[in-house]
């Protein structure tokens, strides 16, 4: 059985499916049971639609997928090639203020920091930007 998956493509909303695809697969192959998969799915798919509405306003480009296990934890990596973004200064939305009022944005990041035990964020050095994402699913079958 393969420690790790590996995915590269051109990030597209419409290439969304095949991140979900990805993750579910080399989620459940890495021992994840399937309600985590889920939220490991729906995290993921938020950080490539931020990479693509924001890193790339919509243009598309580069994204590499790294799915692996560490002891008790699933550790996704994305790489992209998009302006550098410092996920530390988006503020949580307001959830307790009326839909009309709330400003827009802000629930990608949030749902990120909600179903995963850590997130991080920092340029490359290539240029870009690398998203780790933690999510704790126990003791490897």
């Amino acid at each position: 059985m393969p420690r790790a998956f590996e995915l590269s493509l051109i990030a597209d909303l419409h290439r969304l499916g095949d991140v979900r695809s990805f993750i579910k697969q080399a989620g459940t192959a890495l021992g994840a049971p399937d309600d985590m998969v889920g939220e490991l799915c729906l995290v993921v798919d938020e950080a490539v639609t931020n990479i693509v509405l924001h890193g790339y306003h919509g243009a598309g480009g580069p994204v590499e997928l790294h799915v692996e296990r560490e002891g008790d934890d699933l550790v996704v990596l994305l790489r992209d090639h998009a302006a550098a973004f410092d996920s530390q200064g988006v503020e949580a939305p307001q959830l307790d203020e009326a839909l009309a009022e709330r400003k827009l944005g802000g629930m990608g990041v949030y749902l990120i920091r909600q179903l995963t035990e850590r997130s991080e964020t920092w340029p490359r050095a290539s240029g870009g930007n690398e998203l780790r994402l933690v999510k704790r699913v126990g003791p490897a079958a």
